[in-house]
């Protein structure tokens, strides 16, 4: 999927201009400031961020690999039987708009890639859902309204099956 007009897809660098980063959110914009790099160089997550033609980053997004703690997987992921061990995930850590770049549709363009993301990587390292933390109840039902379900007995962690996903993107 290519990057609307007058963007790019990176992936984070030190070179990125962070800083000024505002979603209008504090944990958002933390994560891209501060703790986004340091994730990126222990391996434990990858952030692409969206930079328009001046440097500037209107957006970001986080993925990582994950496993759900077997008391919450849903029983739908594996045929109503529960797993032995904890299940790999990908976890769309985080998504940030930088609140300047607001009501363009960067959001939903960096939501649609790292769920094409997602679809490669399944492709070479299997996992059985992909997991999102919202922040917030207006989160869970944005994120409700594009397929993914709440995990049972939680109140803002949502997951969609890999196999639905790969349905839909195929």
């Amino acid at each position: 999927m290519a990057a609307p007009e007058g963007f790019k897809l990176e992936l984070l660098t030190p070179e990125h201009r962070r800083k000024r980063f505002s979603s209008g959110n504090p944990k958002v914009d933390e994560w891209l400031r501060q703790k986004a790099l340091p994730a990126m160089k222990k391996n434990t997550s990858t952030t692409r961020v969206l930079v328009d033609a001046g440097g500037h980053v209107a957006g970001y997004y986080s993925l990582a690999n994950t496993v759900l703690d077997i008391s919450l997987v849903p029983p739908e992921l594996f045929a109503g039987q529960a797993p032995t061990r904890p299940p790999p995930t990908v976890t769309l850590a985080w998504l940030g708009i930088d609140a300047g770049f607001a009501g363009r549709g960067l959001g939903t363009y960096l939501f649609h890639q790292a769920l094409a993301d997602c679809v490669k990587a399944y492709d070479v390292i299997r996992y059985v859902a992909i997991i999102i933390d919202a922040l917030d109840d207006d989160n869970v039902t944005h994120y409700r309204s594009r397929g993914f379900t709440l995990v049972p007995g939680t109140t803002h962690k949502l997951y969609m099956a890999a196999s639905v996903l790969q349905s839909v993107a195929g």
